[in-house]
């Protein structure tokens, strides 16, 4: 009898620790200056506050350069990067030494891809905020497959016309995201 109190105690505060682990905190999420970064940080922003509650804010730089230094330094927590830009940030050969060198050098961690099918396009997370907000990488694997350069390119237009927020939430709605 004491067992399964016991055993419903730790489910009762299993459930309860999942529930909080990304409330009541503040994520940044940074950017360049380029039209698709901005737009899937807003992506990334709206899923997060959405889906946990959690504040997130936006910060913008100059180049993926900048935002890489920023998040080894802690002024911002999640950012996407391509390729292209992780070859470059790492003078890499692949695209699996350049994840290596992200994650012994700068203490970063790549996510599964966003979209690997035309570009590749990976969140990269601090490993001091996985401790924080240990939900963070179950929910971001959810955009997995979920856009294309094509509705990239779309709702990025739909912006232009009625604003970022009114056009991320519509299409993560329509993805059935939130």
């Amino acid at each position: 009898m004491f067992g399964k109190r016991l055993l419903i105690l730790f489910f009762i505060l299993l459930l309860y620790n999942i529930s909080i682990a990304c409330v009541g905190k503040t994520i940044y999420i940074g950017h360049t200056s380029n039209k698709n970064d901005e737009l899937m940080a807003n992506i990334l922003a709206r899923l997060i506050t959405e889906r946990t509650g959690t504040s997130v804010k936006l910060k913008k730089y100059q180049d993926i350069g900048s935002a890489v230094k920023a998040s080894q330094s802690g002024e911002i927590d999640i950012f996407t990067i391509d390729e292209k830009n992780a070859l470059e940030t790492t003078g890499a050969r692949s695209k699996d030494e350049a994840k290596e060198t992200y994650n012994v050098k700068f203490n970063l961690v790549w996510l599964k891809p966003i979209n690997d099918k035309e570009e590749y396009l990976v969140p990269v997370i601090r490993k001091d905020t996985l401790k924080k907000f240990p939900a963070l990488p179950k929910l971001l694997e959810k955009l997995n497959g979920t856009i294309n350069n094509t509705q990239l390119e779309e709702v990025r237009q739909d912006s232009e016309k009625r604003g970022m927020k009114d056009a991320v939430k519509d299409f993560l709605k329509k993805k059935g995201l939130i």
